[in-house]
């Protein structure tokens, strides 16, 4: 699978650490805004190149996190 630029800044960072949606939104650069951010964090966590829970986490408030079909402790994500 190929990665772009811009998807393997992503992948990077968060093996390394977290960013919130505003960080990777930044550190992303010009045309990138927190939803572009927010969608690029779910497209690379269902195809497993980033943790899920991180995910998950970023997308916490967002439609999105029903996406990611991820269970987080007692609770389904996507309640």
């Amino acid at each position: 699978m190929t990665l772009n630029h811009n998807q393997e800044m992503i992948v990077r960072v968060l093996k390394e650490g977290m960013a919130s949606p505003k960080q990777l939104a930044e550190m992303l650069g010009r045309g990138y805004d927190e939803q572009k951010a927010m969608s690029m964090v779910l497209g690379l966590a269902r195809k497993g190149l980033i943790d899920k829970m991180k995910a998950a986490i970023i997308l916490a408030k967002s439609p999105m996190c029903k996406l990611l079909n991820y269970e987080f402790g007692s609770h389904h994500i996507s309640k």
